[in-house]
Order: C-alpha cells, then structure tokens, then sequence
C-alpha cells in the first residue's frame, strides 16, 4: 500500500519562547488513493453474519434482514468465506464458515429464519466469532457483522465485559461491526461493540437502509489499507500532553486504538499539549502510527516529529489562528458536548442537556460558516428539539454523533454525497 502521511496542523504556527503557552493542532493521518494502475483485487473476506430473529424482529425488520443478507451473498465470490448465525435466547449457526462458490446454499438458509424470543447478543456474537476464529488467516479481512435490534437480556449482559471480550478477539485479528436497528437496540452496547471490535458503528433507523449499509461495508472494507491502527503521541522537552479530543479507546499498552485506515480517507486527531518557555529547534512531541498492512500480519509503523518557530510571548496571542483547525476541533469540542448531554439526560436533567446543546452551537458562532458548520448547527438543534418530544431517539442521534470522533460511524448518505 502507499504509506500514510502524518501532518501536525497547529491552531496557530509558533510557539512562545519565554512564557508558558498551550498547543492545540490536529494530526491528519492521510492514507492516498493507489494509483489506477496500482490498484489490486481486494483481500479475500472471512465474514460471520450474525443476525438478531428475537420476537421484536418479526415482520418488516426481519423481512429487510433477510433481504439484504441475500444482497451479501450476491456482492460475495467463491473466493470469500461466509458463515451465518442466528439468535434469540438460543444461537443457531445456519451455514457454518463456508467458501461463496453455491449461493444457493446461503440462500436457502436465510429463507429459513424467523422471528423468536429474547436476544442471547453476546452468545450469537460469539458463536460467529468462532466461526471466523475456525478460518483466520491474517492475509485475509476477517470481520464478524452484527445485527440487533434489541437490549441483550439473555447469557452475558454486561457492557463492560462484552466490550472486552470482543476487544481480545480484535487484537487476534478478528474486527467486529455492529448494527443497531430500530429505537429499541441499546446504543451505548453497540457504540462499545464497534469500538472494541475496530469495525463500523451503524444506527439503521429504517430498515430499508440495511442494503446500503452492506454494500458501504463492503466498499470500506475493500478499501482497507490498514488494520489494528494505534496512536502513540509522546510529548518532550518538558512539553505535556494534557488531552485528546478524540476520546479514542485505548489499547493494552495504552496506545489509542484508531479506525481501519481506508484508502483515500483523512483521519484528524485533536491533541492539546501544555508547553513551558521553548527553546528553538527542540522537537515538542512525536507521533507514531503503528498498523497491520493490508493482505500481511507484518507490523508497520511511521514517526513523524512536532518542531514549531519559536517567537515572544507577547507576540503569540496575536498569531492568525488557522480556520479549518478550529473548525475541527470545535466539532470535537461539540461532540464532547454531546456526550454530557447523554449522560445529563439519563439522570433526568433535561434542561441541562439542553444547555450543553447550546454550548456546543456556541462554540461555532465566531467560526466561518462553512457547509459544515451548518450542518453541525442544525444537528445540534434537531436533537435540542428532539429532547423534548422523542429522548430516546435523541439520545441515540447523540450517541451516534458523538461517536463519529473516535469510530467508524456508517450515514447513509456517506456514498452518496
């Protein structure tokens, strides 16, 4: 693959040599397009479908679950491996791991599943993990796919510790996406699946949406560039790392755990660093990508070094402050934001949640509006609005948006733009 490029993007481009001052920049991890003539066939896939038929599924969701599983099947080749898995308070594996050469096989299959009782989530996510466990081979996309769309109320329940089981099968190599759909699924499970499973977080409102969701699946994993991607940043000189924006979730050695790097995407990552009186020429941090290379388990890594001009503390202040920095980290600012409003809400506190909407639309007001500092505006006032008439759907909005700092979160019109 092309290597990634780190670029450190200061809010404003010097630092103060004789007085303290504070360092906010994004890092943009940009991984290019390959050239046409470069491009390759992707990687074969070794997928679970893991598919919720608990009784709350009966009729058109189940209906559109089936739908598009077959749309699967028919985006899959001989040379991609499928196993399909179904749950409600029991797990059943309807096709184990098997080679895409005879859709029909599969096919048959899905025409069989209907709806049933509680939701066993954690026995049926791992019953397809195994499945993909059975085939992993490192040269290969091995990625389980769940879809709920209920609260786990059967075998393991708690959050924490299905997040970290699903985080010790990711570093093995096996990532997991999670699919909620409808307003009953419990967001804050599938948003820690996602996480701890590297994969994409999607909110499926309607079910109809659930075939553009697979083939957006499909293409992101095609263009996989990287995986099991960690963030090191390591601040020197006396300079301190006093926060990332990005609220990633760290891995066992305390490195951040960062989305798949996909090809032609830019990841920005929101650092704050507090820095004495500086010296000219002294480098203020350094970070380090680390990641699996697409089609090897071989490790890479790239370090990219932070030195800054130095000049007077009187003149730092008044340094132009570069606006699409701003405009990044004040949507991670309004996405934190959001964060406090979930949990406002859930202790009832509604008039507080909305006062941290509003915090969050304010901290756009001095910026340029651009497209999407619109768009950000009028997200905040939908589910400010929403609060008040659907806190169910609201929160789970919220929890979506808040997300989109640290994961991969799947919008249906993410393709279409």
């Amino acid at each position: 693959m092309t290597q990634p490029v780190l670029r450190f993007r200061p809010l404003r481009p010097a630092v103060a040599a004789d007085g303290a001052s504070t360092l906010d920049l994004l890092l943009t991890i940009a991984t290019p397009e390959l050239p046409a003539a470069q491009v390759q066939p992707r990687p074969p896939l070794n997928l679970a479908l893991v598919i919720d038929r608990s009784g709350s599924m009966a009729g058109r969701k189940l209906s559109y679950a089936r739908k598009a599983a077959r749309f699967l099947i028919g985006e899959l080749t001989g040379r991609d491996r499928l196993a399909i898995v179904t749950f409600d308070d029991e797990v059943s594996v309807l096709v184990p791991s098997t080679p895409v050469g005879d859709p029909q096989l599969f096919l048959a299959a899905i025409n069989t599943i209907h709806s049933g009782s509680s939701t066993a989530l954690f026995d049926g996510w791992r019953t397809g993990a195994i499945q993909v466990a059975e085939h992993l081979d490192p040269t290969q996309l091995n990625r389980v796919l769940l879809l709920s769309d209920g609260q786990a109320n059967a075998g393991l329940t708690d959050q924490a510790k299905i997040a970290e089981k699903v985080a010790g099968l990711t570093q093995r190599g096996i990532s997991t996406s999670a699919f909620g759909l409808g307003d009953g699924f419990d967001e804050d499970l599938m948003g820690a699946i996602a996480s701890a499973g590297d994969g994409t977080l999607a909110f499926i409102e309607n079910p109809a949406q659930l075939a553009d969701l697979y083939a957006s699946e499909l293409q992101g994993l095609a263009a996989t560039a990287g995986r099991r991607v960690s963030l090191v940043v390591r601040a020197e000189n006396g300079a301190e790392l006093v926060d990332g924006l990005n609220d990633f979730p760290r891995n066992g050695d305390g490195s951040w755990q960062l989305p798949n790097l996909r090809a032609g995407q830019e990841l920005q990552v929101g650092l704050k660093l507090q820095l004495p009186a500086w010296q000219p020429n002294q480098t203020i941090c350094r970070a380090e990508l680390g990641w699996d290379g697409k089609g090897s388990g071989v490790r890479q890594r790239l370090i990219e070094p932070l030195l800054l001009p130095v000049i007077a503390a009187s003149e730092w202040p008044g340094l132009e402050r570069d606006a699409a920095v701003a405009e990044q980290l004040a949507v991670m600012a309004a996405n934190r934001a959001r964060r406090r409003a979930i949990e406002q809400l859930d202790l009832g506190q509604i008039e507080d949640a909305e006062s941290s909407l509003d915090s969050a639309s304010t901290l756009f007001a001095e910026l340029p509006q651009s497209n999407l500092i619109r768009q950000e505006l009028r997200l905040l006032a939908e589910k400010k609005s929403l609060l008040r008439i659907d806190r169910n759907i609201s929160r789970k909005r919220m929890s979506r948006e808040y997300l989109r700092s640290s994961t991969n979160v799947w919008e249906e019109n993410d393709d279409k733009e």
